[in-house]
């Protein structure tokens, strides 16, 4: 029976660690984040900058695209006035 392979460093288990403990946001900041989106969309503020902050922080990739769409259309907007 042979044991498994230990590697030689952390990073060769980084696919194990929670999202926060790599960068990402949470579960829970991404809740707050699109609560917060809601309400600026909501309001007609503008809310480019809040996208832009947010976005190298999202891992799941539809959520990124969905995300950057609104981007660019609330940079469109911003861009008119």
């Amino acid at each position: 029976m042979s044991n498994p392979k230990e590697f030689a460093s952390p990073a060769c288990s980084a696919n194990e660690a929670d999202d926060a403990y790599m960068g990402f946001a949470s579960r829970a900041e991404i809740t707050a984040f699109l609560k917060e989106l809601a309400d600026a969309e909501r309001t007609g503020q503008p809310h480019a900058e809040m996208l832009r902050r947010m976005l190298p922080k999202i891992r799941d990739d539809a959520l990124h695209r969905e995300l950057t769409a609104r981007l660019r259309a609330q940079e469109a907007i911003e861009s008119k006035t």
